[in-house]
């Protein structure tokens, strides 16, 4: 056989003795398989149409039982395809599950009920596509320590180590290409196994025995067995009674889930009947109360800065507007000494200057005061500082009248 019939494509690994594969022929349009994947997916379209995505919930009378082919709308695949049951599984909120193998994938899927239908007596008869495969003439080994030989002794074991699970693991995941060249095959429990020496090609382009590369990293774990007791220490592994969707460890491992989560707007909401259904109105509401906090706080925000700007504009000091000496005089005195009068009756000489024509130094000063304050921009002076402006000019209009007595 050539090296295109052996190429093949690992879909489901637990561990040396159980994982599921295709060739890689059977993925060409056409070829066998190919043909009665469409051949199917097209009876079952006619068949059933879009009643999956509208239909009720099944009864529990209508839940099939473990072992029953099924069709399958794959939302991944976008087509139908043929799956077994293996068993059904019921969530908190006691909505009921289907924990499904794919025959002609050889993958594990977890679907939602809606999704599933009777299968068709016609493609109940094709035998399934995923073959089981399994290493040749490898066992699992443990070592124990003998305390008479005083020494590691090295047994055949009845389940594989992790150690020895995820090296091989790695190593198909890092393989440009795998082969596998049958040698035998054994019906175990109602499944053929497909006996074969698997071969990897690295990216470097190198190529080796999968049991020999299992060998050298984990000498420990693997042994080689004859071929006369390899097929009775095969049957007495314990990992033949493994679910198909759980990992070598027996834990849930990575499946697909096969369910259409739809997206409702918020003008066209469900009934709130529905566990889904509150949860979508619950982070509704959770959203627009966010909303609504965020534009609350960003106003609070620009009222504190607008109100920090008028704060910084207040400290600032006020220019002085122009003002004269007339203005000036407009203020009352008052001072104790010579009474409360107005200034505007005195005469202008009486302020800026003396009679006899010598400068008056007060007045002088008055005069640099005045022209000072001229020289200033125009703008509405604060309170205070009138009342500054006004101090001052009472003090000019006190040291004038004395200078003149």
């Amino acid at each position: 056989m050539s090296y295109a019939d052996n190429a093949i494509r690992i879909t489901r690994y637990i561990n040396p003795h159980y994982f599921y594969y295709k060739p890689l022929t059977a993925y060409l349009p056409g070829h066998e398989e190919t043909q009665f994947a469409v051949a199917l997916s097209q009876h079952c379209e006619a068949a059933y149409g879009e009643l999956y995505r509208t239909v009720r919930k099944p009864q529990a009378w209508e839940i099939q039982k473990p072992g029953t082919l099924v069709a399958l709308r794959s939302i991944q695949l976008e087509r139908w395809i043929r799956c077994l049951v293996e068993e059904t599984v019921k969530d908190m909120d006691e909505n009921i599950w289907y924990q499904l193998w794919a025959i002609d994938e050889g993958i594990a899927i977890k679907s939602d009920p809606k999704y599933v239908r009777s299968l068709p007596e016609a493609f109940a008869k094709e035998p399934p596509h995923a073959k089981r495969g399994a290493i040749i003439y490898v066992l699992p080994s443990d070592t124990r320590f003998d305390y008479i030989q005083n020494e590691l002794i090295q047994e055949p074991s009845t389940r594989w180590c992790p150690g020895i699970v995820a090296t091989m693991e790695g190593c198909l995941e890092e393989a440009a290409s795998v082969t596998m060249v049958e040698k035998a095959k054994f019906a175990f429990k109602g499944e053929t196994i497909h006996f074969g020496e698997l071969y990897v090609t690295s990216q470097c382009n190198t190529s080796g025995s999968m049991a020999d590369l299992l060998r050298a990293a984990c000498p420990k774990q693997i042994i080689t067995a004859p071929e006369a007791g390899f097929i009775k220490a095969f049957v007495k592994l314990q990992t033949h009674a493994m679910k198909r969707f759980l990992n070598n460890e027996g834990l849930s491992d990575k499946h697909i889930l096969n369910n259409f989560v739809q997206k409702f707007s918020r003008n066209n909401l469900p009934h709130a009947h529905h566990h889904a259904e509150r949860a979508l109105d619950m982070d509704t509401e959770l959203s627009q109360k966010v909303q609504e906090w965020l534009k609350r706080n960003q106003e609070a925000c620009l009222a504190m800065l607008q109100e920090q700007k008028m704060k910084e504009e207040q400290l600032k000091v006020p220019e002085i507007t122009s003002f004269t000496a007339e203005g000036i005089m407009r203020f009352p005195e008052k001072s104790g000494l010579h009474g409360p009068r107005s200034v505007a009756s005195k005469k202008p000489n009486e302020v800026n200057c003396t009679s006899s024509g010598v400068v008056n130094p007060a007045a002088e000063t008055c005069d640099d005061t005045v022209s000072h304050a001229a020289s200033l921009s125009s703008s509405k002076p604060s309170s205070v500082l009138l009342n500054v402006q006004r101090h001052k000019a009472r003090l000019l209009l006190k040291s004038s009248t004395v200078a003149q007595e």
